[in-house]
Order: structure tokens, then C-alpha cells, then sequence
């Protein structure tokens, strides 16, 4: 399964993205910054795919969506 998770640079996003990649699956990282802006702890969220996104930008996360194609988005955006 591929999964798009909002706001990774935070402490939630961050270990949401950790525990997919743990529990095998696919996930496509995002949150405003042009490219991981998180804890730089070399833990897997650090190196899995990235896209700077403004989730405010409907037009933006709708190309990004139709593009990434996920299974399931997990929001966790402030």
C-alpha cells in the first residue's frame, strides 16, 4: 500500500512516515518546506520520498494527489 502523509516535518508526520516504513509499506512524505526539513535523526523518513506542498493550495494538492496516486492519505498537518 502507498500512503501520503501531510506535515513530516513535525513530530507526528515524522514518526507516521517511520512506522509505515516498519510495517512495509510505501510512504510519500510532504509538509511546506521544498525538502525534508524534519529531525535529521537518519531514521527512514529522513531518506523516503519527499514533495513540498501547501496543503492550503487546492489546485496544488490535487496535481500532487492524481500524480502520487496513494491508497490512503493520513493528515497530520497542523
Amino acid at each position: 500500500m502507498k500512503f501520503f502523509v501531510t506535515g513530516v516535518n513535525g513530530q507526528l508526520g515524522h514518526d507516521v512516515m517511520n512506522e509505515l516504513n516498519k510495517r512495509g509499506y510505501e510512504g510519500v512524505g510532504s509538509d511546506l518546506a521544498p525538502a525534508h526539513a524534519g529531525i535529521a535523526d537518519g531514521s527512514a523518513v529522513t531518506t523516503m520520498f519527499y514533495v513540498g506542498l501547501d496543503i492550503t493550495d487546492k489546485e496544488a494538492v490535487l496535481k500532487v494527489i492524481s500524480e502520487i496516486q496513494p491508497d490512503a492519505v493520513i493528515h497530520c498537518a497542523a
